[in-house]
């Protein structure tokens, strides 16, 4: 009788869910940033997910969400975020972000509200760089340093809410 509870608990435990795909959170998850909270996705659902920095900016905001902005303490939480969740495959990926230097070369903003990207942003050594080829920010695992890059290379993105 107790390897029938024994073998019902093992079979309840690792059964999957039909068209379950993987065992990463979807939807947006929750962090914190001045004590307020700040809602980002990982828009990484199999490598047809992977577009352009306007691509991927654009289904953020069929949402209604934008691509993320990295401010302050938020750039540590959600590395850190991807680092905890490794059955997701996020941690050899590149993300789009929501900052640009389009407008005005050299004048690095975060799109939103066209505040810059501060002094303290976590820019990766020799970053920003590119010119007029690189517009757009990104960051790439494992170091999730901001990073120049160009519109057109396939990667994934951050909505923000």
């Amino acid at each position: 009788m107790k390897w029938a509870a024994a073998l019902t608990f093992v079979l309840v435990t690792f059964t999957v869910t039909p068209g379950q795909a993987s065992l990463c959170p979807e939807g947006y998850q929750e962090f914190t940033v001045d004590s307020a909270p700040v809602k980002i996705k990982f828009y990484m659902y199999g490598k047809e997910s992977k577009g352009s920095w306007s691509t991927i900016r654009s289904k953020c905001r069929d949402e209604g969400a934008d691509l993320a902005e990295l401010r302050g303490d938020l750039v540590r939480q959600v590395r850190n975020y991807i680092f905890d969740h490794p059955e997701c495959g996020y941690e050899d990926e590149g993300f789009w972000i929501g900052g640009s230097d389009a407008m005005e070369e050299g004048k690095w903003v975060w799109n939103s509200d066209n505040s810059p990207i501060g002094d303290d942003a976590p820019w990766w050594p020799g970053q920003p760089d590119g010119g007029t080829n690189a517009n757009y920010a990104c960051v790439y695992t494992p170091d999730f340093y901001l990073h120049s890059c160009d519109n057109d290379i396939m990667i994934y993105g951050l909505c923000q809410i």
